[in-house]
């Protein structure tokens, strides 16, 4: 079980490393757009159509994949007043209920993300004219990356678990 458990966290570290790269990237597009959005508009009053479409379905991206690697990084906020004063077995037994509903939400994400990327993958964005499928692909690819931080954290938490026990 150890080596798999590296593999798993080494492969988990990799990903959450190329996340942070395609993120800085996303930014910079996003940034860039937005900039040239004004330059355009208000200085040579030549406004780019597409400009806010894409600076619109970045974002989206940007949310997503922030999501996955903030949830990688264990980086969402909660409030642990009541964590903290509850007993050790009542910590365990929150964590997992949390774990289990992070987990249901990231399954509704990927099912439907499919469904949905499948149903406007043949209509076109209006400024931009690309498959709408791209835009909303974040959600499967953002839920994916998500199941893959949950199952490294699920089976680091597990392998804890039995060397205290």
């Amino acid at each position: 079980m150890n080596s798999f458990l590296r593999a798993i966290t080494r492969f988990d570290s990799t990903l959450a490393k190329g996340e942070a790269w395609v993120l800085i990237a996303l930014v910079v597009v996003m940034t860039t757009v937005v900039f040239l959005q004004v330059v355009y508009r208000y200085l040579l009053a030549q406004p780019l159509h597409w400009s806010e479409e894409l600076a619109r379905y970045v974002f989206v991206w940007i949310s997503l994949l922030g999501a996955a690697l903030s949830l990688q990084r264990r980086g969402h906020f909660g409030m642990d007043f009541f964590f903290r004063m509850l007993p050790h077995k009542g910590r365990r037994f929150l964590t997992f209920v949390v774990y289990l509903l992070v987990g249901m939400v990231i399954l509704v994400l990927l099912v439907y993300g499919i469904v949905l990327v499948q149903k406007t993958a043949a209509q076109q964005s209006p400024a931009m004219e690309v498959s709408m499928g791209w835009a909303y692909a974040c959600l499967p690819v953002g839920a994916a990356i998500m199941s893959i931080h949950l199952l490294s954290i699920l089976l680091r938490e597990a392998v804890k678990k039995t060397e205290r026990s």
